[in-house]
């Protein structure tokens, strides 16, 4: 036993003795005897020519450089006309199990060369750890990798099923890609923490992390408290209950053009709120589909508060400035900031002086003959009468040019007035 490691051992030595001097590892150097050289190229059928040059100090610096070539390249003999395709799966068998089934996987199989394979993302002969800053997956260069083949408009034109170019290139002046790409927050959330590295699928497959029914735990991974608050809430619960129509995070916030919450541009910025929330209570099917109380945005619009928000009033009250925001309840449940009993101590935010009869009268207040006869009585007449105003001041203001126009006319050509 001792003898045969001890010939191993002489056998290995003697490997290292004939490699020549400034090889990384048995192989290597022979390999760089042409693939050394800058020039070497070769043409494809297609006629596109690909460089084969390798540079030997990226290699060495790579994860893999400590390997020789065949480690990878198992069928590479001088001379070599052509070599079989590497597979990365020989070693990372669970990662190509997964690709294989993502989208790209399954359009690669099906010969589409436009979709990213291994060495596109990870590259070839400069392949670093996902730790190391200069790796094209290193979280703060994720987006940038894949914003490549996504920002492209002619794979878009090509793909039609493709997201838009635009939607996906404003994920960088969001407020997740402003932190990562200004300030440099590794905690930021980028491309792979929604949509998964070598496991990606379309949103509309259950399966995938982005479907519709897996939004709020996805967020939930870097927003763990308000995910608890959401799932307590009349929205998760009927998520959780099969309700496709409930508001998910991405139904109100956005997916890659989400902003700051005082950002004006953000979907859920005080003077945006009520539209955002229009975009489920004002839709006629979902009111009458479950019983929910209809004409909420009109109303609202109508009321004080409403116009105020209209004309930039900031601080006026919002839908989420009473309902709550991701802890919204029915106002029939006690707990509610809604139900009768806590509508003191919510007006009371704002109106410190609120007492139990602030708020008796109806909130969302429908102007017509049967919801409202005296709100609708006095609107009506106020229409009326300030339209009349307004028809007797423009023929006020008629008649008096008129009557100016006349008498420039009755003045003699010297100036002076004719004799009557």
């Amino acid at each position: 036993m001792i003898r045969n490691y001890l010939a191993a051992a002489l056998a290995v030595a003697a490997l290292f003795l004939t490699v020549p001097a400034g090889a990384a590892t048995p192989g290597v150097g022979e390999c760089m005897d042409c693939h050394g050289d800058k020039t070497i190229e070769k043409t494809l059928p297609n006629g596109q020519t690909v460089s084969l040059y390798v540079d030997l100090q990226a290699y060495r610096s790579s994860v893999h450089g400590g390997n020789t070539c065949v480690t990878c390249h198992a069928d590479a003999k001088a001379p070599h006309e052509k070599l079989q395709k590497v597979s990365c799966g020989k070693c990372h068998g669970d990662s190509e199990k997964s690709y294989a089934m993502s989208s790209h996987g399954i359009m690669r199989a099906k010969g589409v060369t436009d979709v990213p394979a291994c060495h596109d993302c990870h590259g070839m002969h400069d392949i670093r750890k996902p730790q190391d800053p200069a790796d094209r997956t290193f979280r703060l260069n994720i987006v940038a990798t894949c914003l490549r083949c996504h920002k492209e408009r002619a794979l878009e034109e090509r793909y039609p099923h493709l997201p838009d170019h635009k939607m996906l290139a404003a994920y960088e002046q969001s407020v997740h890609g402003m932190a990562s790409k200004k300030s440099g927050l590794m905690g930021s959330a980028v491309c792979v923490d929604c949509h998964g590295n070598h496991a990606i699928l379309p949103g509309d497959q259950p399966r995938s992390a982005t479907h519709r029914q897996n939004i709020p735990t996805l967020c939930g991974k870097c927003h763990p408290g308000i995910l608890e608050q959401y799932e307590k809430s009349v929205h998760g619960k009927g998520m959780r209950g099969g309700i496709a129509e409930s508001p998910v995070c991405t139904d109100c916030h956005g997916e890659h053009t989400i902003a700051k919450v005082h950002d004006p541009s953000s979907a859920v910025s005080s003077r945006n709120i009520p539209k955002t929330c229009s975009g489920c209570h004002d839709k006629e099917a979902i009111s009458t589909r479950y019983a929910l109380p209809k004409k909420r945005f009109s109303s609202y619009m109508d009321s004080f508060h409403g116009i105020a928000v209209e004309y930039g009033m900031t601080k006026a009250a919002n839908c989420s400035s009473c309902h709550g925001v991701h802890d919204i309840l029915p106002s029939a449940d006690p707990a509610s900031t809604v139900n009768k009993a806590n509508l003191p101590k919510t007006c009371g935010k704002c109106h410190p002086n609120a007492g139990p009869n602030f708020a008796k009268g109806d909130i969302h207040v429908d102007i017509s003959p049967k919801k409202a006869m005296g709100v609708f009585a006095v609107r009506i007449f106020y229409t009326i009468f300030i339209s009349a105003l307004v028809i007797l001041f423009a023929l006020h203001v008629g008649l008096e040019l008129y009557g100016r126009w006349n008498r420039r006319k009755e003045k003699a050509p010297g100036g002076k007035e004719r004799p009557s």
